[in-house]
């Protein structure tokens, strides 16, 4: 017998024994009521008080065999076996087959049914028939036994045996087709809920009055929100971005840790049978990186299409540009010249020898050379550039250190040249401008489990928010002199060692920038725009 039909056949003999014991309790209370009222009467009753305290008494016995859960089959043909018994003893003491009492056969063979089906309903119906035979004869000495009454008594009895066992096994399949149908169903559901909840989408479910009836785990990871906290919850608290009568768009949505995301979405009517909406629904997407992606990738392009034509116009530039440098260095050289002439050609050459700079920062920027990669600390790499950067006359700033050991996959002299430019950027921002204050420049590196990490930071005014996303692009600068092609230099730099970089910065509170170099050539990891 499997675990199901233990489960519920020690469920029907605990009810089986507890009815027991109230039908005995009621039997014990109607003889007393009736034999109290006269002697003769209490001394007819009395009689069924022994029937009474051993059926209390086999019931119990009973009670403690049903808490081992074992041998429940014998136990309940036992049961059927006292309740045929009890029926017996009450019919014999109160009048035989004439007895009213009759009917408490048909309970044991109901009983039989109930529990062991039709096979318990016959060893009952049986057994009822020979103890109330045996008790018709036993009983009725003289005149002779009532066999008519014995005969269509004891039909009774197979006929209720019969009828009884059709409708336990009736209700036996029906139970069985019923477990079957829900074993289904709870498959059907389960495999439903393992789909919804594995696919990589968001999903977000809405009834008729626009509250939330389920997210999904993918959901949950997207947007920081439990499902459990929001169900129930009006959409619009959470989910206003979500338009659901546009049927696809895309929207700019703050999870619930503060994280901006950009969202790709789908909605569309959830039908009932009878085709009205009941609902809506939502599937969206994370297409943060994928955006940024598409940026990155935009930007390449035009960066490259620039650096092809650049790098010509720069080479065509150079030529003459150094010609023309020569032939004025040639001219100041001339005793003749005047004092006013040779200043004019010393402000001529100052002005061509910058016109050149800027060409050399083009050129690397826009034909920029493979970086040779070697393990390399960027500790001692870092301290270096920063010595010969406190000699330089345009670093009137005060620096700050604080360098730990931070091993990267890099080019050392384009990591110097990354160090050296942002340097120069932070000192050209630091301090107060309009007091002429010196300024503050703190450099710092180290390293964690993917990469190694280089901070340079100033105490300027900061970067406007407008700016932030512009400041890596080509010729854009704030300052009156700048080239705007260091950081853009830097981000190519950094770009081509698979690592990333940041600004960070608040009004007032100076800028801040974060390079990551990974640590071996095949590690990956996210690059903050």
């Amino acid at each position: 017998m499997d675990a199901a039909l233990r489960a519920g056949l020690h469920r029907k003999l605990v009810w089986l024994t507890f009815f027991r014991v109230v039908s005995v309790t009621v039997l014990l209370g109607g003889a007393a009521s009736v034999g109290w009222r006269s002697a003769a009467g209490l001394e007819s009753t009395a009689r069924l008080y022994p029937l009474v305290i051993v059926t209390y008494l086999a019931s119990i016995g009973f009670a403690l065999f049903l808490r081992a859960r074992r041998a429940l089959v014998p136990l309940a043909y036992a049961q059927l076996a006292l309740d045929v018994g009890v029926a017996g003893a009450v019919v014999a003491l109160t009048g035989g087959a004439e007895s009213v009492f009759v009917f408490m056969y048909l309970l044991g063979v109901v009983d039989g049914a109930i529990l062991l089906y039709r096979l318990g309903a016959y060893a009952a119906a049986a057994l009822a028939v020979g103890v109330h035979v045996a008790v018709g004869i036993a009983v009725d000495v003289a005149p002779p036994p009532p066999w008519a009454s014995l005969a269509l008594q004891s039909a009774a009895f197979l006929l209720t045996a019969a009828l009884s066992s059709y409708l336990a096994e009736q209700l036996r399949r029906t139970g069985e087709r019923l477990a079957a149908r829900e074993s289904d169903l709870a498959a059907i559901t389960a495999l439903h809920e393992s789909i919804v909840q594995s696919v990589s989408s968001g999903l977000l479910t809405l009834d008729a009055e626009g509250k939330v009836s389920f997210l999904n785990r993918a959901g949950e990871q997207l947007t920081g929100l439990s499902a459990a906290a929001v169900r129930g919850q009006d959409a619009s608290r959470w989910f206003a971005a979500f338009r659901t009568e546009v049927a696809r768009g895309e929207t700019d949505f703050t999870s619930a840790a503060g994280a901006k995301l950009r969202l790709g979405y789908s909605s569309f009517d959830l039908l009932g049978r009878d085709g009205r909406a009941i609902g809506a629904a939502v599937i969206f997407q994370d297409l943060t990186e994928l955006r940024a992606m598409e940026e990155r990738v935009a930007r390449t392009e035009r960066l490259a299409d620039l650096g092809g034509v650049a790098s010509g116009l720069a080479h065509e530039l150079r030529n003459p540009l150094a010609s023309l440098m020569g032939a004025v260095d040639l001219l100041k050289q001339d005793p003749a010249m005047g004092s006013e002439n040779r200043r004019l050609m010393e402000i001529a050459l100052r002005e061509a020898s910058r016109l050149d700079e800027l060409v050399s920062h083009f050129l690397d920027f826009a034909r920029p050379a493979p970086p040779r990669r070697v393990p390399c600390d960027l500790a001692p790499l870092v301290a270096e550039t920063l010595d010969v950067f406190a000699h330089d006359p345009a670093a009137r700033v005060e620096t700050e250190r604080d360098l730990s050991p931070a091993v990267a996959f890099c080019d050392p002299g384009q990591m110097k040249q990354v160090v050296w430019n942002l340097l120069r950027n932070a000192a050209e921002a630091a301090g107060d401008r309009s007091s002429g204050a010196a300024g503050r420049v703190r450099a710092a590196c180290g390293e964690d489990a993917a990469a190694a990490w280089l901070v340079v930071e100033d105490d300027g005014p900061g970067i406007p928010p407008s700016d932030r996303t512009r400041v890596f692009l080509p010729f854009f600068t704030t300052k009156r002199a700048g080239t705007g092609l260091g950081l853009a230099t830097v981000h190519r730099i950094v770009d081509q060692h698979g690592g990333s970089i940041g600004v960070e910065s608040a009004a007032g509170g100076g800028a801040r920038f974060v390079v990551r170099i990974p640590r071996a050539p095949d590690v990956a990891f996210q690059r903050p725009q």
